[in-house]
């Protein structure tokens, strides 16, 4: 009994360490975009805003890299670990969070035009729900990203919003997450960067790599084909 209170007591203490020095690593990957956040004006600082949140797509891939290591328990460093994820995966994971910015900077456009006009007691539901679609989408192709690091990124975002959809049980999940960080950061910003960014971004790789179960299953599927040829 005491060396199995010692073994669970370490691994918990480990994995609270990793997440913690997680939620770190990720906020200085993305101090670009935390600067502008946090310090200055959004209503005029929006363009900058636009221009540093690329920054968030390879962090938060390189947190789900080390997230999947912690629940593994394989002993691997975090600070290693999230380095060399986020020089594999940075240009994809770039590629993401650029699109998904530019997507909700089109519809947030677009709602501001169509707020307060006739047309946009029909159009503003409609454009919410594309903010939230391309949201959970991109949340879902970061894990992706790192999950299926040979899938092309055009072909797994497809299967990524199908399969949020499919599965909105587990996008409410991690938008819910999300949501607690962003109310959070808004009340406290470094005790709540410092605290609850690993833990949140585990908790999104933990539904990501759930979401993403019906692909990876496709995937370790034998082809017959390759089967009948032998």
């Amino acid at each position: 009994m005491t060396a199995v209170s010692h073994e669970t007591y370490a691994r918990v203490f480990g994995t609270v360490h990793g997440l913690l020095a997680t939620g770190v690593l990720v906020v200085t990957a993305s101090a670009p975009f935390l600067a502008v956040l946090l310090f200055t004006p959004v209503a005029t600082a929006w363009p900058l805003l636009v221009l540093t949140a690329p920054v968030l797509g390879p962090a938060v891939a390189a947190a789900h890299a080390v997230g999947a290591s912690i629940a593994r328990d394989d002993g691997s460093p975090v600070l290693r670990g999230f380095c060399r994820a986020w020089r594999r995966h940075a240009r994809r994971a770039a590629a993401v969070s650029g699109a998904a910015t530019a997507a909700l900077l089109v519809l947030a456009v677009d709602l501001r035009a169509a707020w307060g006009t006739p047309i946009g007691a029909v159009a503003t539901p409609v454009l919410a729900v594309l903010v939230v679609l391309t949201a959970a989408t991109a949340l879902v192709a970061l894990t992706g990203v790192v999950e299926h690091p040979d899938v092309p990124v055009r072909r797994l975002v497809r299967a990524c919003l199908f399969l949020a959809v499919r599965r909105p049980h587990l996008t409410l999940v991690s938008l819910a997450a999300l949501w607690v960080l962003a109310a959070a950061v808004a009340a406290a910003p470094v005790l709540a960067l410092t605290l609850l960014t690993g833990p949140v971004l585990h908790v999104v790789g933990v539904s990501g790599r759930a979401t993403l179960s019906p692909l990876r299953a496709r995937a370790e599927r034998p082809d017959p084909r390759s089967a009948a040829a032998r």
